[in-house]
């Protein structure tokens, strides 16, 4: 076998892996997207259970929701809210950050190649 030929073939596998990746990647992504539907279904089907359960109880034992419960509840609601909101802000600032330190590597890979 040529030098050459050792070129073409480790061209050959190289193009062979990244159309791999270009077909299999995608579907991946779309299983894990699905998958994150599911689970969010799932958790609001709980937590919608779980208070169907919690007025029920509540109705039936005669008790009712005090003003001082529900100032707490919306209390912890409105913190926990602010706190997904600063927590999905960090997410996409890192995921941002990546991209461009990625989309930086590759507008400058030429110097490599």
């Amino acid at each position: 076998m040529t030098e050459s030929n050792n070129f073409e073939i480790l061209d050959k596998l190289n193009n062979k892996y990244f159309t791999e990746l270009e077909t299999s990647v995608p579907h991946i992504q779309q299983t894990l997207f699905d998958l994150q539907n599911e689970c969010y279904k799932s958790w609001r089907n709980t937590i919608t259970a779980n208070t169907s359960l919690y007025k029920e109880f509540l109705s039936n034992s005669g008790y009712g929701f005090p003003k001082s419960a529900q100032d707490i509840v919306e209390s912890l609601s409105a913190e926990a809210l602010k706190y997904r909101s600063i927590c999905n802000k960090l997410a996409i600032s890192n995921i941002e950050s990546v991209k461009n330190t990625a989309k930086t590597c590759n507008d400058n890979a030429d110097v490599f190649i």
